[in-house]
């Protein structure tokens, strides 16, 4: 199965498990599922769950949350493609996190890049290089981080008495 490079808001939502105000990606505008990277971007409202009317923004501390969905686009659209289906995940860690800037601005649209640097097939744990940047068209990423992720099988049973 191949899918586009350019995955708009209505379909890449097929691709991730989170849903309504939780659900941070507008695009998708590139991913390899061989290289294990993505390009995705998000625009930046005050419907955004995590918009601050004081700030007239988002706090850049949230930017973790929008790579960590990014590498969920990844993954779900590298599962598809692999005749699975997308398989629900977990922040494992937050690592080096930098941030430049206090807060992503309203009305912009931030970009968020993710390329993997390990990978555990047997226990599906994964970590990427994640950078993000405060417009889709700046050069320099205002937050970086690394973020480790696992994907499961079975989320009952992760946290389950069975």
């Amino acid at each position: 199965m191949e899918i586009q490079q350019l995955i708009e808001h209505d379909e890449l939502i097929n691709y991730l498990p989170h849903k309504g105000k939780m659900f941070l990606l507008s695009r998708v505008t590139q991913h390899d599922v061989n290289n294990h990277t993505i390009t995705s971007e998000y625009d930046i409202t005050e419907n955004c769950i995590f918009y601050e009317p004081e700030f007239d923004g988002v706090p850049s501390w949230a930017g973790f949350e929008f790579m960590a969905q990014c590498i969920s686009a990844l993954t779900g659209i590298t599962n598809t493609i692999k005749g699975r289906k997308p398989l629900p995940g977990f922040i494992l860690s937050v690592m080096e996190f930098k941030a430049d800037v206090g807060y992503l601005k309203n009305n912009t649209t931030i970009q968020m890049k993710a390329v993997e640097d390990f990978r555990d097939e047997e226990n599906h744990v994964y970590r990427y290089i994640c950078e993000l940047y405060a417009n889709k068209n700046d050069e320099k990423p205002v937050v970086t981080t690394k973020v480790s992720v696992m994907e499961t099988e079975d989320a009952e049973a992760l946290f389950g008495d069975k």
